[in-house]
């Protein structure tokens, strides 16, 4: 008989802790039930003041974005000894905002823009600054091997440039200057204006993009000022074109239609016009 209920209280008492330790684990008063065969009503006595966890949250994970993407992929490369050139910055931008296919250019436009490009690079910044990372962003023309050295040769290039410029603009002024012979405030200012008008016509000429309109309708106009100032105001300006720089032309704009991506030489004799659609 003493034996009976000695393995009764020891059943018991067991029982008991294995409820406790469930229930510390965050189990149910069902599950602590069928796990211990214990009543309804002793587990709920058993866990009273038994506190249960907190219940984790669980993590959701994060929709990325292109501009996540992208500082992700931009840091790796500008924590790099050799930084992230230009280039390769534009690569990954152009990659996570995808691009889109432009008939009148005939190539995929790129669907990121400048404040794209600054916020990838600000937030690329901010986290090297957090990780005590140091971020570098080159421009595609340094030589990471000689950047004094490179960085020396495209100023000395420039200075004997620009004096090059200034060169052909005093020629210019010595042979086509405005009022050569006018003394006085207004003929020295007319002078100065002529000086700066050729410059920046030189360099418009010479230098593609440094002016906002497009060279062929520089040529064209000019063509135009010229034949009226001749006397030829009614002469259609043909083939305007310029030797030294972007060839410019007054063929209508051509159309290009987005390659399928299934025939590439299908889209080639497209491309060329060869096979109208």
């Amino acid at each position: 008989m003493t034996n009976d209920t000695t393995s009764a209280v020891s059943t018991t008492t067991t029982a008991d802790q294995t409820a406790i330790e469930l229930r510390k684990n965050g189990a149910t008063y069902n599950q602590i039930r069928e796990a211990t065969g214990l009543t309804e009503r002793q587990v709920k006595e058993l866990a009273k003041g038994v506190p249960k966890p907190l219940k984790v949250r669980r993590s959701e994970s994060r929709i990325q974005t292109p501009f996540d993407k992208s500082i992700e992929r931009v840091f790796q490369l500008a924590i790099r000894k050799q930084g992230i050139r230009d280039f390769e910055l534009r690569n990954i931008l152009h990659e996570e905002y995808s691009s889109t296919w432009s008939t009148a250019t005939g190539r995929y436009e790129s669907n990121y823009t400048a404040d794209h490009l600054k916020r990838v690079k600000d937030e690329v910044r901010k986290r090297g600054a957090l990780e005590d990372c140091n971020v570098m962003f080159l421009p595609d023309w340094i030589d990471e091997n000689n950047p004094r050295g490179s960085s020396d040769f495209l100023n000395n290039a420039a200075s004997d440039l620009m004096n090059r410029v200034d060169e052909y603009v005093t020629e210019y002024m010595s042979s086509h200057g405005t009022t050569p012979d006018a003394d006085g405030q207004e003929g020295k200012l007319a002078r100065t204006k002529q000086r700066y008008g050729v410059r920046r016509h030189l360099l418009k000429l010479a230098v593609q993009g440094y002016g906002a309109e497009p060279l062929e309708k520089l040529l064209e106009r000019t063509a135009k000022l010229i034949g009226e100032l001749e006397g030829f105001p009614d002469i259609a300006v043909q083939n305007v074109t310029h030797q030294a720089g972007n060839g410019a032309s007054t063929e209508t704009t051509k159309y290009y239609p987005e390659p399928s991506r299934q025939d590439p030489f299908l889209d080639f004799v497209q491309a060329q016009g060869w096979m109208k659609t």
